[in-house]
């Protein structure tokens, strides 16, 4: 019986072992696209560029249900990786702002925002994946004045060499004919070697007008990261293939 005992036991530890080969992130509640009609595609992501750079993070069926796998990578078998990768200041944005304090900053890992979630069929892109608490802030990314923007987040997966923290305010001073105020982000990231899950709210907006026109800037913003995706979060598809 010892002996049977042990084998029981090594095998469980192999078991254990070769499960890390593949980074599996607990999604959890179920995410899912409703109203959805393109059939079983790959998802695939591109922080190190297309044309053969792209990693397949897992598939969305028939059904809409999404299937995350996001598998770990070799950056030394990813050509030009060290060309995407920033030191976390940079790649959030910190470069241009007014009034800045940093608490937290680990200088020496390197970090990439995933961006987009490509749809793909056959080897062939034919859509994107967008998650955020409603469609319409997929707009405010253009950061156009005259947008009304919408508050609300969305997410999306960046890629850390390493572990490390990041917790710092950034403020940016708009002082313009008909809209003076300070634009503050807050960073509030606690990064784990591999994939990371950020979300990026907007809290609150400024909103101006004119005799001419009207529209909005983003005036309070957080960005942290999240171990699984906020129940909030909604799926939207965009389709271009045949």
């Amino acid at each position: 019986m010892k002996n049977i005992s042990k084998i029981i036991l090594t095998l469980l530890i192999i078991s254990m072992f070769s499960c890390k080969s593949v980074d599996i992130q607990n999604e959890a509640p179920l995410q899912k696209v409703e109203n959805y009609t393109k059939g079983k595609l790959d998802l695939m992501v591109a922080p190190f560029g297309l044309n053969g750079n792209e990693i397949n993070v897992g598939n969305i069926s028939e059904d809409g249900i999404l299937h995350f796998r996001f598998p770990q990578i070799d950056l030394s078998k990813i050509e030009g990786s060290e060309y995407y990768l920033e030191s976390i200041d940079r790649a959030v944005g910190m470069t241009f702002c007014n009034n800045k304090q940093i608490e937290s900053f680990n200088k020496t890992i390197k970090v990439v925002d995933t961006k987009n979630i490509f749809l793909y069929k056959d080897g062939i892109q034919v859509g994107s994946l967008y998650p955020a608490t409603k469609k319409e802030i997929e707009d405010n990314g253009s950061l156009n004045r005259y947008t009304s923007l919408v508050l609300g987040s969305y997410i999306s997966w960046f890629y850390s060499d390493g572990a490390g923290i990041f917790k710092a305010s950034c403020g940016v001073s708009f002082d313009e004919e008909y809209y003076k105020f300070e634009e503050v982000s807050e960073y509030n990231l606690k990064f784990k070697k591999g994939w990371n899950i950020v979300e990026h709210k907007l809290l609150e907006k400024q909103d101006w007008k004119n005799d001419a026109s009207q529209g909005s800037l983003p005036k309070v913003m957080e960005i942290k990261t999240t171990t699984t995706i906020p129940k909030s979060i909604n799926w939207y598809v965009k389709y271009w293939g045949k």
